[in-house]
């Protein structure tokens, strides 16, 4: 437990609450075999002294409550001493004493305090706190509700992409298991390594995910919907599935539950629907303020209203408030409970109907069923209705399995055999290979809404498309309301230049009337109509030297507004009326000075241009905070890692230490090398990425202002490891000449392997010490690989790898990372037919910032990109051509409200998905037979001789003979299809169609 680290600041932000009710989610850390007391004035805490060690931290808050930590040792003698300190402190608080007696626990503490406290506990009254304390922890802070929303992503993550591939299989090869068996096998997935890495690769700190009870698998007519039920030895069976999920992540619970219909009768399936419309009913009553006796009330109204039949079948309560406990029973969904619902609460929300009964089953199992439905859901502030944390689908169409044709097509033939079944190899997760021609009963698709498989996806992504364009633009008219936009070009002050600020300031040789370069004052002095007139440097634009026979020209060009051409063009002036001097030519036969004079402006000009540039680069340099070095122990340490970039030229190996308020790194240098100081509070994004498929294994720190390295302006720090063996030299090394053979390359390749686990886990593991450092101020990013794609976001082509925030590119320089949050919209272009490739242009909600182009992305990544952009809810737009976006966002910086009030961004969307749905369902409705086919295309090579791409004029014209060919010709190659993949069946008809979807 040396590695714990308690958060303080919580638990002293509970312990306030807690006290002033004078009624343990305190610490963030389960710590068994620990007695608390909690008075009016202290805390006292009795403890082992590793765990007391682990406490002192609670001690160290400044105006907190008073914490007084108490340790409990192997000697009987001292640890009586501390229990009589215990019940002194109980007898000066009173005779009362508040105790939770649901769960009782055992251990050596508790045998030596029961024993200890046996005396003297007739002289008090012992009272009920469970209760009071269920009512305290009910409403939940925002980090609570984030581990509460993590858990339910975990219980939905299991059901979703584990247990419904599971089941679908088991039932599709007609294999035998056991409900228990099942529910065995789900519950092994968290022990499962490569299965867990697959399912929970965007959670953190993974190991702090466990179940709160074991998974429950019910079916074959045995169904308990009760709380304590468990899955029977019986098969599992065919018909009606219920499956209950129930996980924690940090101490906190959620739970899921699904039904699954294999073959439902009509009867069934409008029970289901009933049962779930009576849940969004209750999710739309669940406000602060509403007593949760009375809401299950509303519900049982709601079911003898709508459907009588089914009162007799309903559940006796519809869950409650969830937590640290699973249910902690105070707070349930049940009659005559007055406890109201109040904002930040997370409860289980629980429908069901039991003993129900079918009619027309065709097997002595399925005559009983039953149906349940729990949701983990967070009640929100205001008339909001709840909002669901398991998101997982339940709708009739995600959750009916048809087997049997018969139940699909009525006019099919009514036995349908089974026949052999698909050669499909199982992976280890359960997902199934799909094969090139199913031979197995049931349908290519597990559920009802993916018999169109891409399609429906495609139409879902334009639909959510649409959505995010709307709420683009809405957002951007609410943001821009009333504001005046610019040119989009930097605002430029007037600056004012003073060479002296007194004549007695002048050098003494401006008497001779000559030309002078004072360095010190930076300043050129020029002899003008005999007086010595300053000019500061600042107010020379260039200089220029010409030889002419005897004579040498010096043009001093100077900076004026009003000259035509350039950035200066718009140079600020205070009085526009003012009269300027451009430029001064001055003429000597003294070649030797003049050079001298020329040569003395150019390096004042050179050096005040440098010294400009670099203040310019350290514009947006924040000065950073103090780093805090750990003291009284050695500070967690990352051993022999390269920096990137290298500190002043050198690349030797130090340590990363991790520290109070930051991270410490020494890089090797002259004189000794010097500290590169990297605080938690600057770093916006860290990423780990393993040396899997790579040649280092890394944690890269994205900054939030950038940092002074040397004389270089860095963003991105970098501690990388080579995953390579110097002794496994290709070339041949006496290692190799020695041992050679398939055995030895076998060796070496096991030992490669290792040797990268090994640099995984070690990077991995210091991470995630340096998110736990910095309270999750910091979280752990890791790319995923497999959703990359490849693309030149800079110089060459490289592979771009999303992360849960970020697209980024770390494995060489230049990084490159752009922030999901800072996207506005993206943009793809050059999407045409024919193209290999097209380009992407991520424009930013800071629409000052130049938008970034990632060129050259394959034209066979299109669909992936497109998944990826809309999975993180960024609306994107594609174009057959590239844009000119320096003169768009100078339009739009000019009247952002007014580019907002006429549309926004719907300019790009004319070809896009999220515009083109529409037109596409208008067209897929039109058929034409081969005739006509035929007909249109002799018509269509009649009337027009040779095409080009580039031919835009026309285009116009031929959109709708062109829409009517592809059309024709899809259709036609579907059924060519479908004949070569069923050659034994003949085309489908509506008369066997597959029945509708039921809503």
């Amino acid at each position: 437990m040396s590695d714990v680290q308690i958060d303080s600041a919580a638990f002293h932000r509970r312990a306030k609450r807690l006290v002033d009710s004078l009624k343990l989610w305190l610490l963030g850390y389960e710590f068994p075999n620990t007695l608390m007391l909690v008075t009016k004035t202290k805390f006292y805490i009795v403890a082992s002294p590793k765990k007391a060690k682990i406490l002192e931290a609670l001690q160290k808050t400044p105006g907190g409550v008073s914490v007084e930590i108490l340790m409990h040792g192997k000697e009987a003698d001292k640890n009586k001493e501390v229990f009589g300190k215990i019940v002194a402190a109980l007898k000066s608080s009173g005779p009362t004493i508040g105790t939770i007696t649901h769960k009782l626990t055992d251990g050596k503490l508790v045998e030596e305090w029961v024993a200890e406290f046996a005396a003297s506990k007739a002289s008090f009254t012992e009272a009920e706190f469970g209760p009071v304390l269920s009512r305290i922890i009910a409403v939940k802070e925002d980090t609570e509700v984030k581990y509460e929303k993590t858990a339910s992503g975990l219980c939905a993550t299991v059901m979703r992409d584990y247990f419904i591939e599971e089941m679908a299989g088991t039932f599709d090869q007609e294999k035998s298991i056991t409900n228990e068996k099942m529910a065995d096998r789900v519950a092994a997935v968290l022990t499962n390594e490569k299965l867990a890495k697959k399912l929970f690769s965007k959670v953190p700190a993974l190991d702090m995910a466990e179940w709160s009870s074991h998974p429950l698998v019910m079916s074959g007519g045995q169904y308990d919907l009760s709380p304590e039920a468990e899955s029977s030895t019986a098969l599992l069976h065919a018909g009606t599935v219920v499956c209950t999920l129930s996980m924690r992540y940090f101490m906190y619970n959620a739970t899921i539950s699904r039904t699954f219909m294999i073959d439902p009768s009509p009867e069934q399936d409008k029970n289901y629907s009933f049962l779930l419309d009576l849940q969004k009913q209750m999710l739309g009553w669940m406000k602060p303020g509403e007593s949760m006796g009375a809401l299950y009330v509303k519900a049982e109204k709601y079911v003898k209203e709508q459907r009588p039949d089914l009162s007799g079948n309903f559940v006796a309560d519809c869950g409650g408030v969830t937590g640290i406990e699973l249910f902690d029973g105070v707070h349930a969904f049940s009659p005559g409970n007055a406890e109201l619902l109040q904002a930040n609460m997370v409860v289980l929300l629980r429908v069901g109907l039991q003993d129900l009964v079918n009619a027309k089953a065709t097997d002595k199992l399925s005559k009983t069923y039953a149906y349940q439905l729990i949701d983990t859901v967070a009640v929100k502030d205001g008339d909001v209705a709840a909002e669901v944390l398991t998101s997982c689908s339940k709708e009739p169409n995600d959750v009916s399995f048809f087997f049997n044709d018969d139940e699909a097509a009525p006019s099919s033939k009514p036995d349908v055999k089974r026949e052999a079944k698909a050669d499909s190899k199982r992976e280890g997760n359960g997902a199934e290979a799909r094969p090139s021609t199913r031979k197995s009963a049931i349908l290519p698709s597990k559920f009802r809404s993916e018999e169109k498989g891409d399609e429906s996806t495609a139409r879902k992504r334009r639909e959510h498309q649409k959505e995010l364009l709307n709420r683009l633009l809405a957002e951007g008219r609410r943001r821009f309301a009333g504001e005046e936009g610019d040119d989009g070009e930097e605002t430029r002050v007037v600056k004012k230049f003073e060479s002296y600020k007194r004549e007695t300031a002048l050098p003494r040789e401006v008497r001779n009337c000559k030309i002078l370069v004072d360095e010190r004052a930076d300043s050129i002095i020029l002899p003008i109509y005999g007086m010595s007139v300053p000019f500061h440097v600042s107010t020379l634009k260039n200089i220029s030297r010409n030889d002419e026979g005897d004579y040498v020209y010096l043009r001093l060009n100077l900076v004026s507004p009003g000259q035509g051409v350039g950035k200066k063009d718009g140079l600020p002036v205070e009085d526009p009326g003012n009269t300027f001097v451009r430029s001064l030519t001055f003429r000597s036969t003294d070649i030797v000075r003049m050079n001298e004079i020329y040569q003395s402006i150019t390096a004042l000009k050179r050096d005040q241009v440098k010294r400009e540039t670099e203040k310019a680069q350290l514009a947006d340099i924040v000065e950073q905070d103090r780093l805090m070095p750990t003291v009284g122990q050695r500070p967690t340490r990352l051993p022999d890692v390269f920096m990137r970039p290298v500190a002043e030229g050198k690349r030797f190996p130090s340590a990363l230490e991790i520290h109070s308020n930051g991270l410490r790194y020494m890089a090797a240098g002259r004189g000794g090398g010097s500290a590169v100081d990297i605080l938690f509070n600057n770093i916006r994004h860290l990423f780990f990425q393993p040396c899997d498929n790579e040649l280092l294994v890394l944690i890269h720190v994205h900054l939030r202002n950038p940092i002074m390295l040397g004389k270089k302006k860095i963003q991105d720090i970098q501690f990388y490891r080579e995953a390579s063996d110097a002794s496994f030299d290709e070339t041949g090394n006496r290692r190799r000449r020695i041992r050679y053979g398939d055995e030895d390359e076998i060796e070496a390749e096991q030992e490669e392997r290792r040797r990268r686990r090994q640099l995984n886990k070690e990077f991995k593991e210091f991470a995630g010490k340096i998110a736990e450092s910095s309270n999750h101020e910091v979280e752990v990013d890791t790319p995923f690989r497999e959703v990359a794609f490849n693309g030149v976001p800079a110089r060459s082509n490289v592979l771009l790898q999303p992360t849960v925030d970020c697209l980024v590119h770390l494995s060489d320089t230049p990084f490159f990372i752009i922030t999901v949050a800072d996207v506005e919209i993206v943009h793809l272009e050059r999407v045409q037919f024919g193209l290999k490739n097209f380009d992407m242009v991520f424009v930013f909600k800071e629409f000052k910032r130049v938008p970034v182009h990632v060129n050259t992305v394959p034209m066979t990544q299109l669909d992936n990109v497109k998944e990826w952009l809309d999975s993180v809810n960024l609306p994107y737009t594609e174009g057959p051509v590239n844009l000119n976006w320096a003169q768009i966002m100078k339009t739009i910086n000019k009247d952002p409200a007014g580019f907002y009030e006429d549309g926004g961004w719907a300019f790009l969307a004319q070809d896009s998905d999220a515009e083109g749905e529409e037109s596409e369902e208008e067209e897929s409705e039109f058929t034409v037979s081969e005739d006509e086919f035929a007909e249109s295309e002799s018509e269509s090579s009649a009337d027009s001789e040779f095409g080009t791409e580039s031919d835009d004029s026309d285009a116009g014209d031929d959109d709708e003979e062109s829409g009517e060919e592809w059309d024709a010709l899809e259709a036609k190659a579907i059924a060519d299809d479908q004949k070569r993949a069923h050659p034994a069946e003949s085309p489908p008809s509506r008369g066997n169609a597959k029945r509708p979807r039921k809503r």
